[in-house]
């Protein structure tokens, strides 16, 4: 049941990092550095007669294979966890929705992050081709009936050329979000509010488009031999639930530091059922696919899964795949099943830690099988990849959330709808 009640809001909230947040990052991120590091000489000093044997023909040496496939790995994560933050807040302004609007700075911020993501996907995917694209090599393309048959989409160029586009598109929609965002917190004029209306229509059309070719060629064509009709899809909702989660993390940290006052148990409460209902979904799209290819047994299909869960092929990556499934369905699932416990700052701040890692971890299993191979594996540099991501990320948000003028939104139309937001779980 809805009520109302008077609601002490401090609408000149302003964030200030405590010293030891910013110190507490500067450690993660100094650590996740020094595994890297250590990571990296360990496997130049380690030998992989099988891996080596192979080198010839995939051009990469073990090292820089594995290497290649963490780059990629965290440069995906890093957009994609940005990029869906618009998604986040363009699905609000598209249905007209109101509950979010005391939360809205925190996505907001994380979008802050998409050009720099943009930079780091590309030099990645255009940088290291060579590495993590056997398809670009045209001696391997001209042995292999399958390349041949799929070149006419899976050249250089082409890819190049969808690449400018699908970022190319991100970055404007982005600034079309921004200077709008802006200029309605300073005047409040209701035509600023119409124009994000407006773009997020455009903008969900696009990137339902434009996420699919990403998957592909970014992702999928790590394996060019594979296929999944459902893989855009996949790694939709493995990004989103990690976006989600980043979102909830933020929000409840601040609201247990004193900040955001607007924001209410009504608030969290909606973020735990997303990070509830969007695991479900990951699980159910996960499922879909594993099971449809698993069924048909087609060995076009089935080989993918085989280099991930067959300890005969790469027993290193077994238990990796079946924690990710554990942890990514049955923890949100049990642990957040309660209404009330929704409602938990601490309890919520612990399991969205939890799912960024595990998260993460899925487009690990994407990648580092694919690009990796038996010199592939979870290690130390894997560790501090994860980590530099995750503490870089946050010491940005961080960041800019101190150069916002004020930590809540000034004069969007439904500010007192969101003030308001209130009701009792069942």
């Amino acid at each position: 049941m809805a009520h109302h009640e008077s609601v002490f809001v401090n609408w000149q909230e302003r964030f200030q990092m405590p010293a030891s947040w910013r110190r507490w990052l500067f450690i993660l991120l100094g650590a996740g550095i020094a595994f890297i590091l250590i990571g990296l000489f360990t496997q130049m000093g380690a030998h992989h007669p099988q891996a080596e044997a192979a080198e010839a023909h995939h051009h990469a040496a073990p090292w820089l294979s594995r290497l290649s496939a963490n780059l990629l790995i965290s440069a995906m994560y890093l957009l994609g966890i940005s990029i869906l933050a618009l998604f986040f807040l363009a699905v609000g302004y598209a249905a007209n929705a109101g509950w979010y609007v005391m939360i809205q700075r925190i996505p907001q911020t994380m979008t802050t992050f998409l050009p720099i993501g943009m930079v780091l996907l590309a030099v990645v995917t255009l940088g290291l081709s060579g590495v993590l694209y056997e398809w670009t090599h045209s001696d391997i393309v001209a042995k292999d009936e399958i390349l041949r048959h799929k070149s006419g989409y899976l050249n250089l160029p082409f890819f190049i050329v969808r690449l400018v586009i699908i970022l190319g598109g991100w970055f404007l929609f982005w600034r079309g979000f921004r200077r709008n965002w802006e200029a309605l917190d300073a005047t409040g004029n209701i035509r600023h509010f119409h124009n994000l209306r407006r773009l997020a229509a455009g903008f969900l059309v696009f990137l339902a488009l434009s996420w699919s070719v990403a998957s592909w060629d970014w992702l999928m064509s790590t394996s060019p031999h594979w296929f999944s009709t459902m893989f855009a899809v996949y790694n939709f909702a493995n990004l989103w639930i990690t976006s989600i989660c980043f979102i909830t993390l933020i929000v409840a940290t601040l609201k247990l530091q004193g900040y955001l006052s607007g924001v209410n148990e009504s608030h969290i409460h909606d973020l735990g059922k997303f990070v509830f209902a969007f695991s479900i979904f990951w699980t159910y799209i996960f499922y879909g696919q594993f099971m449809l290819i698993w069924y048909a047994n087609i060995p076009e299909e089935t080989f993918w899964f085989y280099e991930r869960i067959r300890a005969h092929v790469n027993p290193q990556y077994v238990p990796i795949f079946y924690i990710t499934l554990v942890l990514n369905f049955l923890f949100p699932l049990l642990g957040l099943m309660s209404a009330s416990i929704k409602r938990s700052l601490g309890w919520l701040i612990f399991v969205t830690t939890i799912l960024t890692f595990t998260h993460w971890l899925d487009t690990f299993m994407v990648v580092m099988p694919s690009v990796g191979g038996e010199s592939g594996g979870f290690g130390l540099m894997e560790l501090g990849f994860y980590l530099v991501s995750v503490s870089g990320f946050l010491m940005w948000v961080g960041t800019n959330l101190e150069k916002a003028p004020y930590l809540l939104p000034q004069r969007h139309p439904y500010l007192e709808e969101s003030v308001q937001h209130s009701y009792e779980p069942m």
